[in-house]
């Protein structure tokens, strides 16, 4: 298999080598990729933090402000770090006071990884370093803040594994520690998640006096997910957890703020509500959860507090909607955001003055804003330049009926003025699972293929979040070819209404998404005319054995369940492909039988290109 796998590398790099346009987009591609670019500013304290690649380097270094407008300080560069480019920054927790940082690096990209904790005056690496063998970090789309600073900077709560763990389990078996600075990790005391089954996994918030302990507990390893909320008053004694939610099919992410714990969940509330409880009834020992947002026409996305204000984010028409409440769930304002795009972070600290919130669309790229708490009015922060002009492109949002008349939103990126005669390439992107919303963004990558005359269309089939929760579960589980359905009828709208041909079309997806263009690849073969898969999930009999991947069973259904394996066997690309691998570019491929749907193996093209990443 290794050779074969060699072998398919380098017919395919002799294949793409031969193209005469390849030079000249390569050379487009490190232009605008070498643009400078920032990620999300947070706030601790007084100080600002941020990732920042300049134009001649590989990694973004992490930075940061000593004041809103100050000299940036270099704290952490991977280019000096890193020079055989296999060190990468996972995620960073400044302390409360922006004194101390805590922030894990991944080597060749492991999930097991080290957590370091760095005086930042100083740029000192303290000795308070827990090892990546026990400190794993699971990558599923829920993941959630696992470090939580105390306000005086003694210690913060973070997620590992026991000691001992063996290594193919590593991505189960999380539980909450808490770590004291200057002690040794094997020291820290488990707060949290004895009782936990293997696959639970815990979130931890503090209040901003300490006092307060609250654990939200996912798990997404069953037929339908999992969810606790659980509360300690640390000055309570031996009292311990008081379970605020427990063991119900919905999703939750808690915050405390002042004297109540936030709860955002989805139960009876497919599309997301806010409830409220006050800390003081919590600790009586008599409480009651009360709707402070309740479910409206719109999903629920990013939520956050800062002082008098509840900032609400809601998808609406795939597009981004900022809202301030007051603390009692009374509406303000509408914030009106500077287009049609989508919130990338809202970040505050507890009393603040100041909202953080990234923002970006097709055509703009990422532009950091500050909004001023006393007028809820904002301006521009920071914003990165990319050597392209928007004006020359368009962004259309067009709406097609699936297979079973279901209407679904699509968004297509071109030149201005092109022609509906069935002769423009288009490309095809999607995801389709586990509730992701592909949301206006902007991906420089795609500017070269635009500036060429090409289509770039971004499909919001069902499995993702951009219509709530319903719209998840109508492409997951035994609803997965849904998913595969809206692809192949994006494919189709695109060339019935004559902005190509199917011998001009192609489709991208990356891991879930590759899993959804490989399985139209196999369903469709004669729609595409290239079809590239990263990173993805193929073969649906056995995807539940690699590490980590017990927690894709609530989207997928599980290959242990006869009735989940009858419909995983319906889609799942491997066992699908023998159906037209003698007639796929695959090349060297050993045709052994004929298992793929008949009308796959009729419809197969010569000339169909498949390219897995």
């Amino acid at each position: 298999m290794r050779a074969w796998v060699r072998e398919q590398h380098e017919h395919t790099v002799a294949q793409l080598s031969a193209v005469q346009a390849r030079a000249g987009i390569h050379r487009r591609l490190t232009e605008l990729l070498r643009t400078p670019a920032s990620g999300n500013i947070v706030k601790a304290g007084k100080r600002y933090f941020f990732r920042q690649r300049q134009e001649d380097e590989e990694f973004a270094a992490l930075y940061c402000r000593d004041a809103s407008r100050g000299a940036p300080r270099r704290l952490l560069d991977l280019n000096e770090l890193n020079p055989d480019g296999t060190i990468t920054l996972a995620d960073t927790h400044p302390s409360c006071d922006g004194s101390l940082l805590a922030y894990r690096l991944s080597v060749s990209g492991s999930s097991c990884m080290s957590l370091y904790v760095m005086a930042v005056d100083g740029k000192e690496v303290l000795p308070d370093v827990i090892p990546g063998e026990v400190n794993p970090v699971a990558h599923t789309w829920h993941t959630r803040n696992r470090v939580a600073w105390l306000p005086d900077n003694s210690g913060f709560f973070y997620t590992r594994c026991p000691h001992g763990t063996p290594a193919g389990q590593t991505r189960f078996h999380h539980k909450l520690y808490f770590h004291r600075l200057g002690d040794t990790w094997r020291d820290d005391a488990l707060i949290f998640g004895e009782a936990l089954r293997r696959e639970e996994t815990p979130y931890p918030a503090v209040s901003s006096d300490g006092r307060y302990l609250a654990v939200a507990v996912q798990d997404v390893s069953g037929s339908a997910p999992r969810s606790e909320v659980h509360l300690l008053d640390r000055e309570a004694g031996q009292r311990g957890f008081v379970p605020i939610i427990y063991d119900t099919e919905e999703f939750v992410h808690a915050a405390i703020h002042r004297d109540r714990l936030y709860i955002r969940t989805n139960l009876d509330a497919p599309l997301g509500k806010l409830i409220t409880v006050k800390l003081a009834d919590i600790t009586a020992g008599q409480f009651a959860l009360a709707t402070l947002i309740p479910e409206g026409r719109y999903p629920l996305r990013a939520w956050t507090l800062a002082a008098n204000y509840l900032f609400v984010e809601t998808i609406e028409d795939v597009s981004s909607r900022l809202r301030v409440y007051d603390l009692e769930g009374n509406f303000i304002k509408q914030i009106e955001l500077p287009g049609i795009g989508s919130i990338d972070g809202l970040n505050a600290e507890p009393e603040s003055d100041e909202l953080l919130f990234s923002f970006s669309s097709f055509l703009t790229p990422r532009a950091v804003y500050r909004m001023d708490l006393e007028t809820l009015t904002y301006e521009l922060y920071h914003q990165d330049e990319v050597r392209f002009d928007p004006e020359n492109f368009v962004v259309e949002q067009v709406w097609f009926e699936s297979r079973d008349q279901t209407r679904i939103p699509m968004f297509l990126l071109h030149q201005r003025g092109i022609e509906r005669d069935g002769k423009n390439a288009a490309v095809i992107h999607g995801y389709g699972g586990f509730g992701v919303s592909l949301l206006p963004a902007f991906a420089a990558h795609v500017i070269p293929f635009l500036e060429r005359g090409g289509i770039y269309a971004i499909v919001n089939s069902r499995g993702g979040g951009e219509f709530g929760e319903e719209w998840h579960r109508a492409g997951a589980r035994e609803n997965k070819q849904n998913v595969f359905d809206d692809f192949i009828a994006a494919g189709e709208w695109l060339i019935n209404e004559g902005y190509t041909r199917s011998s001009k079309l192609g489709c991208f997806g990356w891991s879930n998404g590759g899993l959804s263009v490989n399985a139209v690849a196999v369903q469709r073969p004669d729609l595409w005319k290239a079809v590239v898969a990263g990173a993805p999930v193929t073969d649906m009999a056995r995807f539940h054995l690699a590490h980590g991947a017990r927690h894709w069973i609530a989207d997928y259904g599980s290959p242990e369940d006869p009735h989940d394996l009858s419909f995983l066997m319906q889609y799942s690309p491997y066992h699908m492909l023998p159906g037209i691998a003698t007639k796929c570019t695959l090349r060297g491929w050993p045709p052994t039988s004929q298992t793929g749907p008949s009308f796959c193996a009729e419809k197969a093209r010569p000339d169909t290109t498949a390219i897995v990443m």
